[in-house]
């Protein structure tokens, strides 16, 4: 049943925004008559704003789910307690699951109002997610959970359109990453450890009069390394370091270590940087790594989107009506 984890590429977003990928525990038993609570049909799980939710299709989501975590966990893990409450992975699955089909359902009914609807590509490409999902499942399977053509459609439907409903919303998103926080530079450097490792393999701290000759000694590399006509390989043959070019963001170091290295022009060699693994030497190799810090202003930039959506799902999440079926949503 590989292929029923491609479900999960398009559940994805949903995950990004309501917690961590979960799962339910594994129904290990055939058909059965279905419980029901009062106000409800037999077949229907949950209401939400009156759109409704039936018993087959939480199931091909709990199928998709648990396949995934059973891959990356083993089967072992749906009874393994994480709380201090004592409630299992399963009963924390069962949460995560509720909450991401109500964002489908929440994002996906905002459609209309963002003027959103699938397009020619958008079918084609539900049609191949719908085809291989059944493809990769049995018919025993598909008897067990109530599996349809028809509903792995229209999950694969439901899917497509809140992602696009959250490209809508956030493609004119008007904010710029904080270019402290995005710029990525290239650094050579000398590095000298502070840190050894004792005869029985454990890490010791360099203190009191060696700490002082090891400074002293930094001093001497710092006024050779200005006088070398190539810090790369002076650095390279006085090092401890496995290497000698290091690319640095805002959080590799220190701020105030960060800030003075950002201001030094390329070629220009630094002063002693001390931290608690040991003491540094620089070089600025590029002011800017374009790749780097181009990929950092993305993240950052989705960053902002995604929180930019989460304070609009959040108002529509509190203003929703959530009904559930607890007697069907129980025996799942």
């Amino acid at each position: 049943m590989r292929n029923i984890r491609k479900l999960l590429v398009l559940f994805v977003l949903a995950a990004a925004l309501t917690g961590m990928l979960t799962a339910c525990k594994k129904n290990k038993g055939g058909d059965k008559k279905l419980p029901s609570s009062e106000g409800f049909t037999k077949d229907v799980v949950m209401r939400i704003d009156g759109t409704e939710v039936s018993y087959a299709e939480a199931n091909i989501y709990l199928l998709s789910m648990r396949e995934e975590v059973e891959t990356l966990y083993g089967e072992g893990i749906w009874d393994f307690r994480f709380t201090r409450d004592g409630r299992t992975y399963s009963e924390l699955m069962k949460d995560e699951l509720l909450e991401k089909i109500i964002y489908i359902k929440l994002v996906g009914r905002m459609a209309d109002e963002f003027d959103v609807a699938l397009g020619a590509d958008d079918v084609l490409t539900v049609n191949d997610y719908t085809q291989n999902f059944l493809n990769g499942i049995t018919e025993e399977t598909a008897k067990r959970y109530g599996i349809t053509e028809e509903l792995v459609r229209s999950i694969y439907k439901d899917n497509v359109l809140a992602k696009k409903v959250y490209e809508t919303v956030t493609l004119n998103v008007d904010a710029k990453p904080d270019e402290k926080e995005t710029r990525r530079a290239d650094f050579y450097f000398l590095f000298k450890t502070k840190v050894y490792t004792d005869n029985e393999g454990k890490p010791v701290q360099v203190s009191g009069e060696s700490l002082r000759e090891l400074r002293e000694d930094m001093k001497i590399l710092l006024s050779q390394a200005l006088a070398a006509e190539d810090f790369y390989t002076y650095a390279k043959n006085q090092t401890d370091a496995p290497n000698v070019e290091m690319t640095i963001g805002p959080d590799t170091f220190s701020r105030d270590i960060t800030d003075r290295l950002f201001t030094l022009p390329e070629g220009s060699v630094s002063e002693i940087f001390e931290t608690n693994d040991g003491l540094y030497i620089f070089c600025c190799k590029n002011k800017v790594n374009v790749a780097e810090t181009q990929r950092a202003e993305e993240e950052a930039f989705a960053k902002i989107c995604k929180e930019y959506f989460q304070d609009l799902y959040d108002k529509w999440r509190a203003n929703s009506k959530v009904e559930i079926n607890e007697a069907l949503w129980n025996a799942m």
